[in-house]
C-alpha cells in the first residue's frame, strides 16, 4: 500500500508509509450524487488513520467512467463526466489535458493495485458528493473475493417490483436520464421508441407496482415531459414522452438496488424510424454486464443531402484504410507500463507495409502521435472509399488474467460477453467531443439501402476470417465474433470491423504485444484473413452491384 502527497516522495514519507493504521476493504452502502441525480451504491471503502477513501474503479463501473491504473508508471486515469485526470503518483500531482495541475497531498491511497480516492478529491476533480460519514458496512470481501467485480445482472423470471422513476438532466452532456428502480432482481423487458409521437415505451414483464408508486410521474427535466405506468395484465408498460425527438443508450445494473435507466441524447441530427422494437432477454452467446447496452445513432427518416461531391456508389477493391486507434491527447489503455496508442500504432504501420507488398493502396488515419478526431478518421475513410477498414485497438478488463482476441461489427445491438464493455470505453472520447451526430448525411441516408445492408452482412464474414487467421499465426485465446454500436463504424457503408488483438492488461500479454516478432504473427493473421475475404463470392456481389 502506498499513500502519495505533493511533495516528493523522500525518506520521511516513506518511514511515515509503514506507520499508518488502515483498515481492510469493506461494502458499505454509500450515498453518491452527481448533477443532481442520487445513487446508493455498495462501494469497496478503506480507512487509513481515520479517513475514508473509496474505490474509484467500483464507483466509475457503477455512475459510467473509466479507470485505468498503471502500477509501472505510477499513473492512474481517471475520465468521467467529459474531464480527464490523470494522477502522476510519483509526482504527487493531478494533471488535466489542458495543463491544469492539482497536487495529490493525502487524498489517493493504493491498495492492493486498486486506486482508493477521497471523497473530497473526487469532488474537487469531477463535482461527484459522496457521503461516507453515515456509511454501514455490508459485506466484508473474503480473502478470495477481489474488489473490482461487480454484482452481476441477472434477468428474474419471478415476480419483481417497481419502486419508483426518477429523471436527471445532464446539461453539459446534452441527454437526460430516466431511472426505474426495482425492488428485486431485473425484469424482462422490452423497448420501442415512437419518434413520430416522441415516446418511449417500455414493457416490464412480470411486474408489480410497490405500494405508494404513482402511476404518472410529472418530471422537471429538459428532454423528457413526464413518465405514464399503465398495467397490462401481469406486466407494466412505461411511457416516457419526450419533448423532442432523441435517441438511446440503456443501461442497467443489479445487485441490491437494481434498476434500469435510459439515457436520452438529444441532437438535430438524432432522429429514428418511426418504430423499432428491441428484446431485451437472457442470451447463451451473451452474458449480461453491468455496463451501458449502447444503442446505436438512429437513422434519419429522409435522406439527408450530403454536404460533398464525393461518390458514393462503388468502393475501391485495392484501396484499405487502416485506423490506428486513440493517439496523441488520448492514450488508450495505459496499463502495465504500457500505451495502447503506441502498440496500435506499430501494429498499424506494420500491417499498412505488409499489405502494399501484397500489391494494396493502404492509407492510415493518422501516421504518428497524432489524434484525429471522429470526423477526421471517418474522413480518410469515407474520402478513400476502401474495400475494408479495420480499426486496431488492444483490450483491457480488471480481471488481469483476461486474455485473447476478439474482433467487432457495428451493429444496432450488443451481441458477445464484454461487448458493452469495450463500446463504451472505445466510444469514450468520440462522445466526449460531442461528435456522434456528426455523420456524412450520404452515409446516413444509405443505412436503410441494400447496399450498406449487404456491406454490413460481409464485414461479419471479414471479422471472422481476420480473426481465425490471427489465432492461427499468434496461438491466442479466441473471444469470438462480436457485435456493438461503435461509433466509428457508424458512418462506414463499407465492410468495416474493430480488432481487440489482446489485452494489456494481462501482464503476459501485454510484453507479446510489445514484442516485435508477435506483431508479425499479428499482422500475417490480418493478411491472411483480408486476402480470404478478397476471394468470397459475398464480397463479389457488393462489388458488382
Amino acid at each position: 500500500m502506498m499513500l502519495h502527497h505533493s511533495n516528493s516522495l523522500n525518506l520521511w514519507i516513506f518511514l511515515l508509509l509503514f506507520f499508518l493504521v488502515f483498515s481492510p476493504p469493506t461494502y458499505s452502502k454509500t450515498n453518491v450524487e452527481y448533477q443532481g441525480q442520487v445513487f446508493s451504491l455498495d462501494l469497496p471503502t478503506i480507512k487509513v488513520n481515520g479517513d475514508n477513501y473509496v474505490s474509484v474503479e467500483i464507483l466509475f463501473k457503477e455512475i459510467g467512467g473509466v479507470e485505468y491504473y498503471s502500477p509501472i508508471m505510477k499513473k492512474a486515469n481517471l475520465f468521467f463526466g467529459g474531464k480527464n485526470w490523470v494522477l502522476s503518483l510519483d509526482k504527487g500531482t493531478a494533471v488535466t489535458e489542458n495543463g491544469v495541475n492539482i497536487p495529490l497531498g493525502r487524498s489517493v491511497v493504493i491498495q492492493d493495485n486498486s486506486v482508493y480516492v477521497s471523497p473530497q478529491f473526487l469532488n474537487q476533480l469531477f463535482g461527484i458528493a459522496i457521503d461516507t460519514s453515515s456509511t454501514t458496512s455490508t459485506q466484508t470481501p473474503s480473502p478470495t473475493k477481489t474488489p473490482s467485480t461487480t454484482s452481476p445482472v441477472t434477468l428474474s423470471t419471478g415476480r419483481s417490483s417497481l419502486l419508483n422513476v426518477r429523471s436527471h438532466s445532464y446539461g453539459d452532456e446534452n441527454r437526460s436520464r430516466v431511472t426505474f428502480d426495482f425492488g428485486t432482481n431485473l425484469p424482462t423487458h422490452s423497448i420501442q421508441t415512437d419518434q413520430a409521437n416522441k415516446r418511449i415505451i417500455l414493457t416490464f414483464n412480470n411486474v408489480t407496482l410497490a405500494p405508494g408508486t404513482p402511476e404518472t410521474f410529472s418530471l422537471n427535466d429538459n428532454r423528457v415531459e413526464r413518465v405514464v405506468l399503465n398495467k397490462k395484465g401481469s406486466d407494466i408498460e412505461a411511457i416516457i414522452y419526450l419533448k423532442s425527438p432523441a435517441s438511446i443508450q440503456k443501461n442497467q445494473l443489479g445487485g441490491e438496488n437494481p434498476r434500469i435507466y435510459l439515457d436520452i441524447i438529444t441532437s438535430t441530427l438524432l432522429t429514428s424510424p418511426d418504430v423499432t422494437v428491441v428484446p431485451v432477454s437472457p442470451s447463451p452467446q451473451a452474458k449480461p454486464t453491468t455496463t451501458p447496452a449502447l444503442t446505436p445513432i438512429p437513422t434519419p427518416k429522409s435522406p439527408v443531402q450530403p454536404t460533398t461531391e464525393i461518390p458514393y456508389d462503388k468502393i475501391n477493391p485495392k484501396v484499405i484504410v487502416i485506423d490506428p486507434g486513440h493517439g496523441g491527447k488520448d492514450p488508450g489503455c495505459v496499463v502495465n507500463g504500457y500505451q495502447e496508442k503506441d502498440i496500435v500504432l506499430r501494429v498499424s504501420k506494420k500491417l499498412k507495409d505488409a499489405l502494399i507488398q501484397q500489391g494494396y493502396e493502404v492509407y492510415l488515419t493518422r501516421e504518428g502521435d497524432t489524434y484525429p478526431n471522429l470526423q477526421e478518421r471517418s474522413a480518410v475513410a469515407n474520402n478513400k472509399q476502401p474495400v475494408v477498414l479495420l480499426s486496431i485497438h488492444a483490450n483491457a478488463a480488471p480481471n488481469k488474467k483476461a486474455t485473447g482476441v476478439e474482433v467487432f461489427v457495428g451493429s444496432a445491438q450488443v451481441q458477445g460477453e464484454g461487448a458493452a464493455d469495450v463500446a463504451n470505453r472505445e466510444n469514450q472520447r468520440f462522445i466526449s467531443e460531442g461528435h456522434t451526430e456528426q455523420q456524412n448525411g450520404k452515409v446516413n441516408s444509405t443505412l436503410l439501402d441494400s447496399y450498406y445492408l449487404g456491406s454490413r452482412t460481409v464485414s461479419v464474414q471479414l471479422g471472422s476470417l481476420i480473426e481465425n487467421n490471427i489465432i492461427k499465426e499468434t496461438g491466442q485465446t479466441s473471444r469470438g465474433l462480436k457485435e456493438a454500436p461503435l461509433i466509428l463504424l457508424k458512418g462506414m457503408y463499407f465492410p468495416s470491423c474493430l480488432i481487440e488483438i489482446g489485452f494489456l492488461s494481462n501482464p503476459t500479454e501485454a510484453k507479446n504485444l510489445a514484442n516485435e516478432a508477435f506483431q508479425d504473427k499479428l499482422v500475417r493473421g490480418m493478411v491472411v484473413g483480408i486476402k480470404q475475404f478478397m476471394s468470397s463470392s459475398d464480397l463479389k456481389k457488393i462489388l458488382e452491384e
